[in-house]
């Protein structure tokens, strides 16, 4: 069996003999590409690849010289008496070639990854960016980032539990790889409970890096949508799902505001006050946004065609002070109810 790595332009086809089940070819694989990313720097201790791989440091250092005895690969080991506590490297491991604006771009994209579900993650990207960058010889490696990483301050919401939201967000991506049913506890926010439900994952949507979750839930008997970091655990089954060749992810969420869109799409009109008036001429907050009205106080009228009223009103809320439904009438009485309970709790 064979299995294909790309370390800079060269490609090294790694021969594993053989017999060997799934679950050790994708070992192998998951080493060599750690290894790949980590060499550059200085390679990896045994340690380091065990907690990286989820297996002992004796199993990593067979797994060492299955990849040697490929002859496709050099591997450089540490010197004698260095076996634990040395670093192992390949002597051809660079994965990116890029420069330094591509490599500041991406760089700047995974530190708003902080805080969510793919900050897991994040310190590979950074070791493939120092990689490229000590690669193609600009700047002191990690100097150019770290500089970055100093002068840029984002501010996100932060997950509590980072790596246990990353492994839930990474085992959905593998099962839906293998369109395996998913089992999962969820917590529902409208009834306060934890209920179990058997999912086939179709697809994953994210807004304000808040991951969600759509595909058939076999319990319910339909599509649902799932806000990942309400799911406690995933089990991925053994049995296979066949995904809907009708399905689009792009369709079902439509003109949905947000990721939920159980009700129809509404026309809506709303009024905004001056001081807020110019964002909607930089920002389109929504594919449908239109400014059909400039008024001589410097308001504006602008409209929308969206569905989830839910999570509109959730976001009118936030502007409350600056904007007024003008339109449907049945959007201008949910939000009046809503500003009601509000006030009447500071009363």
């Amino acid at each position: 069996m064979e299995r294909a790595f790309v370390f800079g332009i060269k490609k090294i086809e790694v021969k594993i003999m053989a017999g060997r089940s799934g679950g050790k070819i994708d070992r192998l694989i998951k080493l060599l590409y750690y290894l790949s990313i980590k060499s550059p720097g200085g390679g990896a201790t045994l340690n380091e690849m065990a907690e990286k791989c989820g297996v002992s440091e004796r199993q990593v250092y067979r797994d060492i010289g299955v990849i040697e005895n490929t002859d496709t690969v050099k591997l450089e080991r540490p010197g004698r008496g260095m076996k634990t506590t040395g670093r192992y490297k390949l002597l051809e491991a660079f994965p990116l070639k890029i420069g330094p604006e591509a490599a500041a771009v991406i760089f700047l994209s995974i530190l708003r990854q902080r805080g969510g579900p793919l900050a897991v993650g994040t310190n590979d990207v950074k070791d493939l960016l120092v990689a490229s960058l000590y690669r193609n010889r600009y700047g002191d490696r990690n100097s150019e980032l770290q500089n970055l990483h100093d002068r840029i301050h984002v501010v996100e919401e932060k997950l509590l539990d980072e790596k246990k939201s990353g492994d839930i967000l990474l085992k959905i991506v593998e099962s839906m790889r293998h369109s395996k049913a998913i089992r999962i506890k969820y917590f529902k926010t409208g009834e306060c409970v934890w209920v179990s439900r058997k999912i086939h994952p179709y697809g994953l949507g994210c807004k304000h890096n808040t991951w969600y979750l759509v595909g058939y839930c076999c319990d319910s008997q339909g599509l649902r949508t799932f806000r990942l970091d309400c799911i406690e655990y995933v089990s991925m089954q053994r049995d296979v799902f066949k995904y809907p060749p009708e399905f689009n992810l792009r369709e079902y969420f439509g003109d949905s505001w947000g990721v939920f869109s159980s009700d129809d799409s509404k026309n809506v009109l709303i009024k905004v006050s001056p001081q807020i008036a110019y964002r909607f001429n930089l920002i389109a907050y929504h594919p449908s946004q239109q400014i059909v009205k400039d008024l001589p106080n410097g308001s504006i009228i602008v409209s929308f065609r969206t569905s989830g009223m839910y999570e509109f009103t959730g976001w009118l809320l936030q502007l409350a002070e600056f904007v007024e439904v003008l339109e449907p009438a049945e959007l201008r009485q949910m939000m009046k109810e809503k500003l009601g309970r509000i006030a009447s709790k500071y009363i």
